[in-house]
């Protein structure tokens, strides 16, 4: 039998207004200067990073919505500044390798476990994603 999550008050609250972010950001995306904006992957991955966040707290009985949200926005934009670093262009297990370890490192800390941990498995999961990625390309 399912046990039936109940959030309390405040998270419903803070759900809906996170909802309600993302969708006012969402129809900022029609004018001309948005759009140059959105093709930034930088602005790109702080959105989709936000509403994971918001998410995840929302979910979470250890984290609230804002600091979920305000740490997928953080996490979202230093991937994707990772991204579109010319250092780490023709690095790619590097990239992926610290790409993993900055989700890892912000999933831990939204969900209050040992970041050092989350570091070392977002980095082991970011290394493997480049192998598995690389093994699939030459297939």
């Amino acid at each position: 039998m399912m046990k039936r999550m109940a959030l309390n008050p405040m998270k419903r609250t803070h759900t809906a207004l996170a909802v309600l972010g993302c969708l006012l950001v969402s129809s900022l995306s029609a004018s001309a200067l948005a759009e140059d904006v959105w093709r930034k992957p930088v602005v790109k991955q702080g959105v989709v990073g936000a509403a994971a966040g918001a998410a995840v707290g929302a979910l979470s009985d250890r984290s609230s919505v804002g600091k979920g949200a305000v740490t997928g926005a953080a996490v979202g934009v230093g991937t994707g500044l990772m991204t579109q670093s010319r250092f780490l262009r023709d690095k790619p297990l590097l990239r992926n390798a610290a790409q993993g370890a900055v989700i890892g490192t912000g999933a831990s800390y939204v969900t209050g476990k040992s970041k050092v941990k989350g570091a070392a498995v977002g980095a082991g999961g970011g290394a493997g994603y480049h192998y598995v990625k690389k093994y699939l390309d030459k297939r």
